[in-house]
């Protein structure tokens, strides 16, 4: 398994100034060799980046002796994500999409700086990492998987530096939020105002971080717009707003990864609707469906499920969850949106709407929970048009 973590670096004075000098030095060789790409390419040449880290290391000992006090392999990552950006236009290009996406020059008051690192040259030990040419620098959190360092990348994001590392981890690796239960399952209706409603009686308030944020960022976008563009209280405002829309995300992210986490530990079968999250997008609700983070959710809890053993049963996207009645299974045709509960005509039970889902969600999950008890299967399964996420153990049943 490959698995990554972002982890916040706690640099001083002297750091942030040479991974702002790392940072500038990978954006000017992306920018050189994107330059240079154009020639070769207008001359009839192929271009690639190994032509151009040539041509760079060349002018190391001239024009360029200044990239000789960083790293060597911050250009040579540049000039190596200069050439996926080409390789991803030319497949853009060939499938027909109408947003190609030509590599531009990067901006020097991007609000997103970065550089790649090799990772043999990177050691991490404890709440510190060892970066060539700097030494150790501090981060505020540890290297939660063991294994082997395959990439490191170093990105700064409203005025902090983060590296994000992968690492292979072994698959007998005991991930911390496995499920310990056996044949436990619930039912998962997510939605805008509860942002989860749990078969078990659960409600999950939606984070409305954007929403309530909102004033405040209007009020700094119009601070920002007053101030001269690239005087230094326009990059003061700039960076207060950056700050502003980090705390969002942020707040966004801890509840969605809290949920997700507790949700495989504590239960073994998982049902919930396989959203079609861009097309509710297109509508009037769309600021609240990506304040919401919808998607996020669903993938978090389909990558933790498989790592904790549970099983995530994706209903059909036209599985009337909301419409059905869970205790005679009756569907009232006539629901609406507006309409929060309901009575069924047939048995005469009163349905609070989301409740209502999540119970058929649930019974969904246990109808098929047989399928996730084949002795060593693994992956992803189709039954009833029903997407299945299954991994267990050989020998292990978890219908008992």
């Amino acid at each position: 398994m490959i698995l990554g973590q972002r982890i916040r670096l706690d640099p001083n004075n002297v750091q942030r100034s040479f991974l702002e000098r790392c940072a500038g030095a990978a954006r000017f060789t992306f920018n050189l060799g994107l330059a240079r790409w154009r020639e070769m390419y207008a001359a009839g040449e192929k271009p690639n980046w190994r032509k151009l880290n040539a041509e760079v290391n060349a002018r190391k000992a001239s024009d360029l002796a200044w990239l000789r006090e960083i790293p060597w392999a911050v250009s040579n990552s540049a000039l190596q994500d200069l050439d996926k950006a080409f390789s991803h236009f030319f497949r853009r290009v060939k499938e027909g999409s109408s947003k190609p996406g030509y590599p531009k020059f990067r901006r020097k008051h991007s609000s997103q700086q970065g550089f790649g690192l090799d990772a043999r040259e990177l050691r991490l030990l404890g709440c510190k990492v060892k970066l060539p040419k700097l030494g150790w620098v501090r981060t505020r959190q540890e290297l939660r998987f063991p294994g082997k360092v395959l990439a490191a990348r170093f990105t700064r994001r409203a005025g902090n530096w983060y590296v994000s590392v992968q690492v292979e981890v072994s698959e007998s690796w005991p991930y911390p939020h496995r499920c310990e239960t056996q044949g436990t399952a619930v039912g998962v209706d997510l939605g805008l105002r509860d942002l989860a409603v749990l078969s078990t009686g659960e409600r999950i308030e939606a984070p409305r971080s954007l929403r309530t944020h909102e004033r405040k960022l209007r009020r700094v976008n119009k601070e920002l717009s007053r101030r001269r563009k690239g005087g230094k209280n326009w990059l003061k405002t700039k960076a207060k707003l950056g700050r502003l829309h980090e705390r969002i995300v942020n707040i966004r992210q801890d509840v969605t990864h809290n949920l997700t986490a507790s949700l495989v530990q504590r239960f073994r079968f998982i049902g919930v609707e396989n959203l079609y999250v861009r097309g509710m997008a297109r509508t009037r609700l769309a600021k609240s469906i990506h304040d919401a983070a919808l998607s996020a959710l669903l993938r978090q809890l389909d990558y933790k499920a498989l790592l904790a053993g549970s099983t995530v049963v994706h209903a059909g996207r036209w599985f009337a969850s909301s419409k059905t009645c869970h205790v005679c299974g009756t569907v009232y045709a006539g629901l609406t949106l507006s309409e929060r509960h309901w009575t069924c005509d047939a048995c005469g039970t009163e349905h609070e709407r989301d409740g209502n889902a999540s119970k058929n969600l649930e019974a969904l999950a246990l109808a098929h929970r047989v399928a996730a008890c084949c002795p060593g299967s693994s992956g992803s399964v189709e039954v009833d048009g029903v997407k299945l996420l299954v991994e267990q153990e050989e020998g292990v049943c978890c219908a008992s």
